[in-house]
């Protein structure tokens, strides 16, 4: 995984990291950009006046983070991430814990790491323990919220369920081969030489099973070999489930882990994805803006010069840019209220009342009516100003309640773009082939051989094996232990039908009283029940100590898989509870906090698995 590590962090690096480190030029983000915004109009903050407004001085830190929140928020920068990073750490006027805390948190609503800062600070130095939990909340509910932490928590998630599919089904498929060992063994036996000795039978099952271990197929290989033996045995039941193991086996191994090759790929391998998050974050330098000019005829880059445009004052540039964006997607209410924030600031009012209207028809939004509502105050109309309002209130009160304060005093409010929607960079992640070779490489382990490089190849090796199985168990009865007293139970070997599942000695114990003496009839009765008792107490030990065997000892094995995927997610899930790669100050705490969970959802599903199989063992 070093090559795997290596990519994502210097990807998240390039991403995250300053833009005079990342450019390495000493240009500022906002410097780079051309012409000025028509006479009497204000345009919006740039990256290089976020900064100024940063580095001012303020008589607290409340101060400063309402400031450069006011002029973020106006450039369309929902989250300032490098400014609560810093706060964070300490580059601020704070000394209080809890302030420092709930100032990142102001910069930067959707940062998990800042609310769980803010929670460790209410728990540590506050006086109410349910804040810190609704803090804690609040990070876990933020996670879809943040792009970059999103798909870092996605990556790492996918990464969990595709091992744990693989984990679970290969230990499903190894619980059905233990348990229908010494059985397969035999019947292997009977169809090879019927005279062919205990350790004959047994040195016979495991060359199968090896067999495509030597053949370098590795663990898959291995999987292959259990699926066709499990399915030697007869019961449909049975051959379903050994079935759906193999689909999670193959699900694991090839879309889910290239969902999340392809998800943890894309902020460290699409340039014009990381491009377009740094224009969004204010934090573009000019080799983003060169990416996003050779890729302008991809939306992404189109809206991210469209809005990089609005901040540099090039309001002709970010009208001509929205307009184009309209016409090639007229339902998105994003780009319309972007655009009619332009048009606002032009002077053109008719039109950006229309384009606040087709948005606000498209999917109500706060924001989007607050808007609404500051051009109809700079029009003079009061009524309509205060029914925008009150729309938005109903909405989203707290969303209102900051962008009035941050507007404060000011005799002319200001209106703010909405982000870059998250479904575009998810579009990108889904349709992306750059997650193929992460997941090749999480593929390696299992799949060392041909097998693991052709996917339909390998879908088919699964198909045929349980195939071949199933055919090969059909022609023969399979011998099986007595109900009564666990002998072998075996039609070819008995000279009978041993359909009723009880060997001669049980016949003639529990059917045949006539012929036995009494005595010996009770002290043979009473030996079964106390053998009984032994097993149930081994089986009960068993089933706790061994993942997924309480179905099995259950005469259930869609409970076995069910067991051997929940155990398996529990203890990916807690392995990797800081995630799958270093986290770039996106999650913080609530990176355990979110996987330690699932390990505990995991864990409490697998316990109502083994508590039904148990409770059904003990009413057969």
């Amino acid at each position: 995984m070093t090559s795997l590590r290596a990519l994502l962090l210097a990807g998240l690096a390039l991403l995250l990291g300053p833009p005079a480190a990342r450019a390495q030029t000493g240009v500022a983000a906002g410097e780079e950009a051309t012409g000025a915004p028509p006479p009497g109009i204000a345009a919006p903050p740039s990256a290089e006046d976020l900064r100024i407004a940063w580095r001012e001085p303020a008589p607290s830190l409340k101060v400063r983070v309402a400031r450069v929140r006011r002029a973020a928020v106006e450039a369309g920068v929902w989250n300032l991430d490098p400014a609560a990073r810093a706060v964070l750490r300490g580059d601020g006027s704070a000394r209080d814990p809890l302030e420092q805390a709930q100032a990142a948190v102001n910069l930067a609503p959707d940062l998990p790491a800042a609310h769980m800062e803010l929670a460790r600070a209410r728990w540590l130095h506050g006086d109410s323990p349910l804040g810190a939990l609704r803090s804690a909340a609040a990070a876990l509910l933020a996670i879809p919220r943040h792009p970059e932490a999103s798909f870092w928590f996605a990556g790492s998630g996918l990464t969990v369920l595709a091992t744990a599919l693989v984990l679970g089904g290969l230990l499903c498929l190894a619980l059905a081969a233990a348990f229908g060992a010494p059985h397969v063994a035999h019947d292997l036996g009977d169809a090879v030489a019927g005279s062919l000795p205990g350790v004959g039978r047994a040195a016979l099952l495991a060359s199968l099973l090896l067999l495509p271990l030597a053949l370098g197929e590795g663990l898959f290989g291995l999987a292959l070999a259990l699926l066709g033996l499990g399915c030697l045995r007869r019961g449909k039941g049975r051959r379903l489930v050994l079935a759906l193991a193999a689909t999670s086996i193959w699900l694991g191994a090839w879309p889910v882990a290239r969902l999340a090759g392809g998800t943890l790929a894309l902020l460290a391998s699409d340039p014009v994805a990381v491009a377009a998050l740094s224009t969004a974050q204010g934090s573009a330098h000019p080799a983003d803006l060169a990416r996003l000019e050779a890729a302008a005829g991809e939306d992404l880059a189109a809206r991210a010069l469209a809005q990089r445009a609005r901040r540099a004052g090039n309001l002709a540039e970010a009208d001509a840019r929205y307009q184009a964006l309209l016409e090639r997607d007229p339902g998105d209410p994003a780009i319309a209220n972007n655009a009619a924030n332009v048009r606002l600031e032009l002077g053109h009012m008719e039109m950006a009342l229309a384009l606040y209207d087709r948005s606000i028809g498209l999917r109500e939004s706060p924001v989007v009516l607050y808007n609404l509502a500051q051009a109809h105050g700079r029009a003079f109309q009061v009524d309509q100003l205060e029914q925008a309002l009150a729309r938005a209130q109903a909405l989203d009160g707290g969303v209102v309640a900051e962008l009035t304060e941050l507007q404060g005093s000011e005799p002319v409010g200001f209106v703010a773009d909405l982000p870059l929607p998250p479904a575009l960079l998810w579009r990108r992640a889904l349709g992306s082939e750059l997650g193929e070779g992460i997941a090749a490489e999480l593929r390696a382990p299992l799949l060392p051989g041909r097998l693991g490089g052709d996917e339909s190849l390998a879908a088919g090796a699964l198909g045929g094996a349980a195939l071949v199985g199933s055919l090969l168990g059909g022609r023969r009865r399979p011998s099986r232990s007595c109900e009564r007293c666990g002998r072998r139970v075996c039609p070819r070997c008995d000279g009978r039908d041993t359909r009723d599942g009880i060997c001669d000695e049980c016949v003639r114990l529990y059917r045949q009283t006539e012929n036995t003496q009494r005595d010996l009839r009770l002290d043979r009765i009473n030996a079964l029940r106390r053998r009984e008792a032994r097993l149930a107490r081994a089986g009960w030990l068993v089933s706790l100590l061994v993942p997924g065997a309480a179905g099995e000892l259950a005469g259930s094995p869609l409970r076995a898989l069910l067991g051997s995927l929940f155990f398996a997610l529990a203890v990916t899930s807690a392995a990797w509870r800081q995630g799958v790669v270093p986290d770039p100050f996106l999650a913080g705490a609530a990176a355990p906090l979110a996987f330690l969970g699932l390990a505990g959802l995991g864990g409490l599903a697998y316990a109502l698995v083994v508590a039904t199989a148990l409770a059904r063992r003990r009413r057969a």
